[in-house]
Formats: structure tokens, C-alpha cells, sequence
């Protein structure tokens, strides 16, 4: 059985790659698109510099996918919060 983060990236230690989210904005592409920009980076950058970004167009199927993926995250974090998990000495 395949693990939770088998397929996502790591470094060569093994760990996850992943990155903050500084900022995020989205765009409408006409009437059949949603553009979704996520800015991310470990700190903010220096005025001028530019800021990483993956930018990505969704369409109304995916849009209403990845909200719901995103409410049920909060939703489990909330139960996970609420239940005492998320405190030292709970994991």
C-alpha cells in the first residue's frame, strides 16, 4: 500500500519538499477559466526582487475540486485542533 506522501518530492535526507505560501490571487480567463496564483518562498523578497510563483488555470470542475479539497483540510485540521492533537506531546 502506497503511502500518504510516497509521490511527492523530497530532498536527498528524504524530506518533503515543500514551500510557505507568502500570497495568493486569482484571475478569471474570460468565462471558462480561473487563473490561481501561489506565491511562495521562506521569506518574503526585497522590493524588486522577483517572487517565486507557480501559476496555474483551473477550470470549473478543478476550481470546485481543489475548494473542497481545501475545506475538508480545515475542516480536519479544526477536529484535529479542537481534539488536542495538534498540542505538544500529542503528535
Amino acid at each position: 500500500m502506497a503511502g500518504r506522501f510516497d509521490d511527492w518530492e523530497k530532498d536527498d535526507k528524504g524530506h518533503l519538499k515543500v514551500w510557505p505560501m507568502l500570497a495568493f490571487t486569482t484571475a478569471l480567463f474570460g468565462t471558462e477559466k480561473v487563473g490561481l496564483r501561489l506565491e511562495i518562498g521562506t521569506q518574503a523578497p526585497k522590493p524588486g526582487e522577483p517572487v517565486p510563483a507557480l501559476q496555474l488555470v483551473l477550470d470549473p470542475a478543478q476550481v470546485r475540486q481543489l475548494a473542497e479539497a481545501l475545506a475538508e483540510a480545515e475542516a480536519r485540521l479544526a477536529n484535529a485542533h479542537f481534539a488536542g492533537l495538534g498540542t505538544p506531546g500529542h503528535g
